[in-house]
């Protein structure tokens, strides 16, 4: 397990339906990590909706993002809100574990709420 490393770069990470468009989300997340100082190293969109964030097979991205945060100097997996990662406690927790195992910790822009058609599944 590494611990989070000090770095001043990050991965965005979105999770959104196959319909929806994500530009909107993106440029947010970029503004955000811009105005943090951070630098983007890698963007990175599933579009499987609810799929089950701890089977990498249903979101292809995500185990990319984590992946991402061991092969590069990025230690932050930033994203809009919680729920682009699970809104299941259990599947959270399980994400959480497999960003810090690779030295980064998740952070989100504290949206609570995005728009329903960015969520729900297909």
């Amino acid at each position: 397990m590494h611990q989070p490393r000090p770095s001043r770069s990050a991965v965005v990470y979105l999770c959104t339906t196959v319909h929806a468009d994500a530009r909107s989300l993106l440029d947010a997340c970029h503004t955000y990590a811009s105005n943090r100082g951070w630098h983007v190293v890698e963007t990175l969109h599933d579009d499987t909706g609810l799929s089950d964030p701890t089977r990498p097979a249903e979101r292809p991205a995500l185990a990319r993002a984590i992946e991402a945060l061991d092969s590069t100097d990025a230690s932050v997996l930033l994203t809009v809100s919680a729920g682009m990662i699970s809104s299941l406690p259990a599947e959270y927790d399980q994400v959480t574990r497999r960003v810090t195992d690779a030295g980064g910790f998740i952070h989100t822009m504290g949206w609570v709420r995005t728009r329903p058609a960015d969520r729900r599944s297909a």
